[in-house]
């Protein structure tokens, strides 16, 4: 599926972190010697602070770990526009799809245990797991579902707006009919990582939240991350999302995101992810205390499966690994992976080998600021040129954005009016999959309601809409989204189609 409210490129929650290394990539270290660690924090604070205002995100925290310490924690601007509320390494952020590796790390423990297998067949551990195609239902593995590959297309519809939960998310995946083929090409997927919280509730008998509370939060000492929004009320020092709307960086609501489950439900601080980062680095062992059997770890590490399009030129591979990216920057093997979702953005990034890692995590959507300082901090690290990224990237957002706006064309000097009269649109559109949209006529506009978004409907001409989405998260995130009404012989409304998205009138 192509056009649907939120694509697997629309949304930062599902957007893997891997091609972004080659956009500005230097030429590789190998030959150079890695400088001091103070040397390489040299200059850092101010440019991560002139790369922030550049990118006019409202606050960021961000923290590197090197040899098993925290090396630099610290928080800049601040947690909400127009208040004075400063960011540090213990502010709250949402971290989105950096959630994932998580979920990897929790099945496991279940693989160290002998509970699954990397291999076994999902539904062998959940009998609710049914796809459309009955091969991919009887063969899909834990590794499929990890490294995106089970040939489903994605479909943010299913959790984001849908108000369903991730039992209902889970069942109505089977009506998802699309399919790129079993193993055969990357294609980035949400609602199979939902799938893969909801193994480790079904093998390990307690939810999904309270297994990554227990079994990695707390032995991290991660106090103060959590998998719901709801435990974020009447907490201090949260960081609030923004979006950015006509040039300026505005406060929006948190988005409740509990049923998307494995794949993006973890708010956490810098602080919290930089003791995440020590387990990673130091092959599954915390301050002398093995969460994660070495081998295990490190087949979260290797690739599984090479992304649509493949590596790049300017380095010698791009794969995806066990809810990691994996590639090659500067002659070292990267492991990364970012995340977001309405008004917040993380990266998570390491070299192995060098036991280095950083986390950035920022209050602001749909910038590049996070790769930015990303690249800036293992630059430095790695010794020998140091290039701006944030200026290379910056520049090449504003192009684009300048190109989209020179190919856009200008409106129609005039638009056909609707077939019927807008109150013959109204009533209740259904699918199985994605289940009720309700179209209701209010004040002279149509009005398009799910059960967790709604959204006006734009007159384009004839019976094309574009819904202007109420949520000025979901705005800045999909924009208007194409809506368009089907007639049946008898001249009657049949279908309402939403994005790609097709919903029967009842």
């Amino acid at each position: 599926m192509k056009h649907v409210i939120l694509s697997a490129t629309a949304l930062a929650l599902i957007t893997p972190a891997i091609p972004t290394l080659a956009q500005t990539a230097t030429p590789a270290a190998a030959t150079l010697t890695a400088p001091s660690t103070s040397a390489a924090l040299e200059g850092l604070d101010a440019y991560i602070e002139t790369a922030r205002q550049s990118w006019l995100v409202p606050g960021m925290s961000i923290a590197i770990i090197k040899d098993d310490k925290i090396v630099y924690s610290r928080g800049f601007g601040v947690r909400e526009e127009g208040k004075p509320g400063k960011v540090d390494a213990d502010t709250v952020f949402a971290i989105g799809s950096a959630t994932k590796a998580f979920t990897s790390a929790a099945l496991g423990m279940l693989v160290d245990e002998k509970k699954i297998a990397w291999d076994g067949a999902v539904h062998d551990y959940m009998p609710s797991f049914e796809m459309d195609d009955p091969y991919v239902t009887r063969h899909a593995t834990v590794r499929d579902l990890l490294s995106h590959r089970t040939g489903v297309v994605t479909n943010g519809n299913l959790w984001y707006g849908s108000g369903f939960d991730r039992k209902e998310i889970i069942r109505r995946m089977r009506f998802q009919t699309e399919s790129i083929g079993f193993r055969n090409q990357f294609q980035y997927q949400n609602e199979m990582f939902i799938v893969a919280g909801e193994v480790v509730s079904s093998v390990a008998g307690i939810s999904y939240d309270k297994f990554v509370a227990t079994r990695i939060f707390e032995p991290l000492g991660m106090r103060r991350s959590y998998t719901s929004i709801t435990e974020l009320k009447g907490l201090a020092n949260v960081a609030t999302p923004h979006a950015l709307i006509d040039g300026k960086m505005v406060p929006i609501d948190y988005r409740m995101i509990d049923n998307v489950g494995g794949a993006g439900v973890i708010n956490s601080t810098a602080r919290d992810m930089a003791q995440w980062l020590r387990l990673q680095l130091g092959g599954g062992t915390f301050e002398g205390r093995q969460l994660i059997a070495p081998a295990t770890l490190a087949e979260m590490h290797t690739g599984q499966i090479v992304p649509r399009g493949g590596p790049g030129t300017t380095f010698k591979f791009s794969e995806y690994g066990l809810a990691w990216g994996v590639q090659e920057y500067r002659g070292q093997k990267i492991v990364t992976h970012s995340g977001a979702i309405d008004g917040m953005q993380s990266m998570v990034a390491m070299i192995p080998d060098k036991k280095l890692g950083v986390v950035v995590l920022t209050n602001g959507l749909r910038t590049m600021l996070p790769t930015a300082v990303e690249l800036r901090v293992l630059d430095a690290f790695l010794g020998g040129p140091v290039i701006d990224h944030s200026a290379v990237l910056k520049k090449a957002s504003d192009d684009a954005a300048r190109i989209a706006r020179e190919n856009t064309p200008p409106p129609p000097a005039s638009v056909s009016p609707p077939t019927l009269p807008l109150d013959r649109y109204v009533g209740t559109y259904s699918s199985a999959m994605l289940g009720d949209i309700a179209i209701t006529l209010v004040d002279g506009k149509l009005m398009l309601a799910r059960p967790a978004t709604s959204a006006v409907l734009d007159h384009e001409g004839k019976d094309k809409f574009k819904a202007r989405w109420k949520s000025l998260g979901q705005m800045s995130i999909v924009g208007l989204t194409p809506v368009g009404f089907t007639f049946g012989p008898a001249g009657q409304i049949t279908m309402l189609e939403l994005g790609g998205d097709k919903f029967t009138r009842k």
